[in-house]
This record gives C-alpha cells, structure tokens and sequence, in this order.
C-alpha cells in the first residue's frame, strides 16, 4: 500500500462537489409523502374496513380465506394425480404408527386412538386454508410433549397425582364433581391455540415469525428431542410405578436418574424387543430402503413403522406378551368416528399460558417450513393466511377428541421426496385414516408400547443428527453457535417453554449486540477505479496525505454512539500522530509507505453509507464529533448519506451547527475536495 500525492486525479469523469451542489445540478426533490407512520396505520386499519366497501370486496375477502376455491378448479390430473395419490398414501401409512401418531399420543397424555383423530381432522380442515403444498399437519414430538405438560399440571392442580399411563382412559376424570377427562384437557387447549393464532393472523402478527431463527429452532427442538428421549426410557425398560415428578425444572436429569435408580426392576423382554424394533427400523430405513429405491427406483419408501406394529402386534396376540411376560400393551384401542363434542371452557383460564408457549411453537415450526418448501419448489405461500390456516383447523379440530396438531419436519420432507405436488395428497392420506379409525383400529390392542417408545426415540434421530452441525456453526457464526447453545441449554437444564422464551430474548439480545459493538473500517483507494475499501482485505489500496477516510457499519443509534464517537477519536489521533494503520486496526501495513510529515489540517472523512436509520442521540453525536474535531484542527467531512437520513438533519436543525457544504454524494468527491483546497483542481 502506498500513500499517493494530492495531484492525482480522483474524478477524470465529473466535477467534485459537494451534496448540495449535486442535488442541484441533478435535480433533488424531496418526495411528497405523509408521515411514514401515519401512512402505515392508514394502510393497516384499511385491511379492516375494506372488506366491507362493497359486496364483491367482502366477496372477495370472504373466499381469500379459502385458497382451495382458486387452485382446485385449476388442478392437473394428468399430470399431478399420480404424484399427490402416491404421496398422500405414503404420509398417510406414516401417520398410523410413528411416533407422529399413536404414540405421540402417549406423549400427550391421552389414548392412542386420538393420535388417529389427530392425523384426520386438522389436516383435512387445513386442505381448505392452507397455501403450503406440502407440510404435514398432525403430531409433532415438541408439541406432544408440552401437551402432556399441559395435561399433567392440570391434573395436578385439581388434585390428581396418578402416572401419565393412567390418563390415556378415554372416560377417566380429573374429579367425579367435574366430570372433566384429559382428552377434553387436550382438545380445548387446542381450541385456545386456534384462537390465538387467528388473532395472530388478525391482528397482522406473522412477522414474528421471523424471530425464530433456525439456529434458535434447532437447539430447541434438539433439545427438546432429548426431553422426548427421557420420557420414553420408562416404556423402553418397561418399568412400573417410577415416582412422579412435580419440579418444573432439569426434568430430563430428574427423569433419568430415576431411571437409573430403578434399574433393577427392569423388564428385560420389554427392553430386548425395544432394541430389537430400533434395529429393525434403522436397518431399514438407512440401508434397505436406499437399496430399493436405487435398484428399483421405487418413488415409496418400505414402510418400516407399519411392518413394524403389524409383525409386534401378531407376535403379541399370539404370545399373550401381556400376561405370560408382563409387558404392556396399547390394551383397548376404540373403533368408529368421535362425535363433536363442545370444549370445556372453563378450563381456558388455567390453560392459556401453556397455550401461548406451544401456538408460539407450531407457527415458527409451520411458517419456516412452509417458506423453505415453497422456496425449493418455486410456489408461493401467503405467511398471513398460513397462520389463519392452522388457526381455523386448530379451532374447528377442537370440537373433536384431538391434542394440538404442528407440522412435522419427517413427514413433511417425505411428502417432498415423493413428489406430492398439491393438497389433494391430503384426501389420499385421509382415506386411508378412515379406513383404520372405522375398521382397523381393533386389531392394534395388543401392540407393546416400548415397541411405540422405539419408534419416537428412531424418530428423533433426525433431530439428533443437528449436534453435527455444530462445529460447522462455529466457524461459520459463533454467534449463532451461542443462540443454539442456549436455547439447547436452557431447554434441558428447565423446561421446554422456558427454553424457548430464553431462546427467543437471547437471540434478541445477540441483535442488539450487534448493533452496539459493530464493526469499523479505515478505508483506501483501490487505484484507477472510483472505489474504497476496507485495508483489512484489500491490501493494493493506497491513501492520501492528511485525509482519513473511516465507515462505521451499523446504524446510528443509541446502543452504539459512544463507540462511534470512541472509534472516530482512536482513529483520527492514531493517523495523525503514527501515521501507520497498525495502531488503527492491527493490521499489517507497509509502515515507510504510510510516514508522511503533516502539513496542514487532517481531513475526517466519515462514509455514511452504513447508516441506515439515526436516532437524535446518532444526530446529536455527529454534531458532537464535528465540533469536537473541529477544535483539534480537524476537518468533517460526511460522504454517501443516504437522503432519508439527510431529510431526518434538515428537520432536526442539524445543519444550523454542521455546514450542508460539508456533505458530499460520494466518498471521491469529499476526497477529491479535501485535496483541491482552494485551487478548483487537484
């Protein structure tokens, strides 16, 4: 890098001057706008009041809340039939055994039959709202779990301290008085999530599904695989009458030392084929059924699970595992639709919080999902109407026996893999619901339940598998690798809704972390070109004598402006009285090339152009550094300042103390002026 002189020419094409006399020469005109916010809440309220203008708007509106009405006219069935019956049934056989369904169930602290209710009724709901093509609504580990939560708090609360496994009788009560079963528990919890995700929706919430980020998702939900995990090992060794915990926090710790302590009273039948059925499924699915889609080229996977539940269920009927060997089993599993049922509402009060934590989990797992398929595949989804999708299936669903529905990442990912292309694979999947809950559901009595427990915890192998990821995390952001950390952390150390809480402000935090300490640059001149660059990067840049050229990289707020104001002073003293970059940035820099003797005035150049947005106390630090600068014999320059900021001085009265004529359009003009004095010519 090499210092230049300050006869080089700068600007062979133009002119230099300064932002006013290029808005003149160019014709600058402030926009005739309303007040922004103003504006905004104009535009809001309308979405309101629109809809009832006209009777074709309300119309209009009124069939917006069904997609199904503008694409199922349209449907291909040449060409998109096979696809969506192919990958309907394969999500549909999915739906039956996996943890996704009747033993997630058991997770959420009701019978397994509901798991069934649950694979039908929302997503059929869902197939009249949604926009998503291909997520799989139903059970979902995460939210199984915080439903199961949910249940046993409440049982707790009115007094009843039996073990999960005695809430799954569809008749049992919380109290002979109230007469209130956990699966009416379940169902007006689901009810209350609808609701408030149709308020979300209502009240234009969707962007906050933008705080979840994917590494605030993924250590959670890893996470919270682990509290799965835990809660299967009881069933995995088949171990009766473990004592029930009232803690609300290190469950998984809790839970795994009495497992340890009781080990003892293992059932080791039940253990032998809980290892039997994991190998089963993992053979299977990782070596078995990439052969045959590779050799055979078969579009539907061998579904293990299924083969899994019949081979586990024949073997037990015929065996009497129940009674020769003590091993339990799903026992009675009813057949026939559910009739509607009103939620019990009474109930909201004591539900709402555990409401808010798991609706807050279905729509950040929902949205980011429905993004990234439709991101993939090249279709559009409205993140709005996604939200009163789920909300209308969550309220409607809440009048059947159901526990909360999501969107489950495995299903969803095979729906892709087979080549669904619409909704209509839903109505294949929802056949085939039918014909288990009318008919087949009886001939499941005698499934074991470590052989459910096996399923989840192969399930979760997938969640599992994100650890993986993490030493690539590191190198990449170590920020984003600490969101991982603590919402994995605090997830298994508490409890799965303060994890997400912790999660959620921490990464906030992290935001706020980066806008307070962001980082700053001395730039230079990359020779023959107009541009400057940071000298940490580019090291063929060249400077000018007794003009420092400094960008800070963030916008001007509050958080950050005594590090702007610290960082300019570092900057400017260390030039002038070095004259080396070492001392700025500790880089390496050619030391003799960077010498010079001061023959007048340092010029500050500040590159606005990282500033985005100011607050009055951005505004009232720049005033601050130029006055200040101004008595140490240094002269401010401000270069790129983007109009709405310049509009923002204009009103603030910013230039009764800072010259307009110290504003310039670019970068080169403020050095190319610093440079010509007085002599109109470098």
């Amino acid at each position: 890098m090499t210092r230049r002189p300050s006869h080089h020419t700068l600007l062979p094409n133009r002119v230099p001057m300064n932002q006013e006399e290029f808005d003149s020469e160019f014709g600058y005109s402030r926009p005739e706008q309303e007040d922004e916010l103003l504006r905004r809440t104009k535009k809001t309220l309308s979405t309101y009041y629109s809809p009832f203008s006209s009777l074709r708007a309300f119309l209009a509106t009124f069939l917006s809340f069904f997609p199904i009405v503008r694409w199922l006219p349209k449907y291909d069935f040449r060409q998109d039939l096979m696809h969506d019956i192919i990958g309907g049934l394969t999500v549909g056989i999915m739906h039956v055994p996996q943890g996704r369904r009747i033993a997630y169930a058991v997770l959420s602290h009701v019978h397994p039959v509901v798991g069934l209710y649950t694979s039908f009724f929302p997503p059929l709901f869902y197939m009249a709202f949604g926009t998503s093509r291909h997520n799989s609504i139903g059970s979902f580990a995460v939210v199984s779990l915080m439903t199961g939560l949910a249940v046993t708090t409440l049982m707790k609360t009115h007094g009843v301290y039996s073990t999960p496994a005695s809430f799954t009788n569809l008749t049992a009560t919380l109290s002979p008085e109230e007469g209130v079963t956990p699966i009416m528990i379940t169902s007006t919890l689901t009810l209350c999530i609808g609701i408030i995700q149709f308020l979300m929706a209502f009240l234009r919430l969707d962007f906050i599904a933008t705080y979840f980020s994917d590494q605030l998702v993924a250590g959670f939900t890893t996470a919270a695989a682990f509290q799965v995990l835990v809660a299967q090992l009881k069933d995995v060794f088949d171990i009766k009458d473990l004592p029930e915990r009232t803690e609300n926090y290190a469950m998984v710790f809790l839970r795994t030392y009495d497992i340890l302590a009781n080990i003892e009273r293992t059932n080791w039948y039940a253990f032998g084929i809980s290892i039997a059925s994991m190998a089963f499924l993992i053979f299977g699915k990782e070596f078995v059924n990439p052969f045959v889609k590779s050799r055979f080229r078969s579009p539907v996977p061998i579904p293990f699970e299924l083969l899994l539940v019949i081979i586990s269920t024949v073997i037990s009927y015929v065996c009497n595992l129940n009674h020769n060997l003590d091993i339990q089993i799903v026992d009675h599993i009813p057949t026939g639709f559910p009739s509607p049922q009103l939620p019990h509402f009474s109930l909201i009060p004591s539900l709402i919080v555990h409401a808010f934590g798991i609706a807050a989990v279905i729509v950040a797992v929902h949205i980011s999902l429905a993004k990234m398929f439709a991101k993939k595949l090249k279709y559009e989804v409205d993140a709005r109407q996604e939200l009163y999708a789920i909300g209308f299936s969550s309220i409607a669903s809440g009048f059947f026996p159901v526990y909360p529905a999501s969107t489950a990442l495995g299903r969803s990912m095979v729906n892709v893999e087979v080549g669904s292309r619409t909704l209509v694979s839903t109505a294949f999947s929802s056949l085939l619901l039918v014909a288990m809950i009318a008919y087949l559901g009886q001939w499941l009595d005698a499934l074991p339940m470590c052989v459910l427990s096996a399923i989840i915890i192969v399930a979760l192998k997938g969640m599992f598998m994100k650890l993986s990821a993490l030493p690539q995390l590191w190198k990449l952001s170590k920020m984003d690798f600490s969101i991982w950390v603590v919402s994995f952390v605090v997830t298994v150390a508490w409890d799965v809704i303060p994890g997400l809480a912790a999660g959620i402000i921490y990464a906030l935090f992290t935001t706020v972390m980066r806008t307070q300490w962001p980082r700053w640059h001395i730039l230079g001149h990359i020779d023959s070109t107009d541009q400057f660059r940071d000298c940490e990067r580019y090291k063929e840049v060249q400077f000018f004598d007794d003009i420092c050229v400094f960008r800070f990289d963030s916008p001007l707020l509050f958080v950050n402006v005594e590090r702007f104001k610290s960082t300019i002073a570092k900057a400017t003293d260390e030039w002038r009285s070095e004259g080396s970059l070492d001392l700025v940035r500790s880089v390496e820099c050619d030391k003799q090339a960077l010498d010079r003797a001061a023959r007048g005035p340092l010029h500050l150049v500040i590159d606005c152009s990282g500033f985005t947005s100011i607050d009055c106390m951005g505004v009232n630090v720049l005033k601050e550094v130029f006055l200040e600068m101004k008595e140490r014999d240094v002269v401010v320059s401000f270069a790129a300042t983007k109009a709405p900021v310049r509009e923002l001085f204009e009103a603030s009265g910013f230039y009764g103390a800072v010259p307009k004529s110290n504003f310039f359009p670019t970068i080169r003009d403020a050095v190319a002026i610093a440079g010509i004095g007085d002599n109109g010519n470098l």
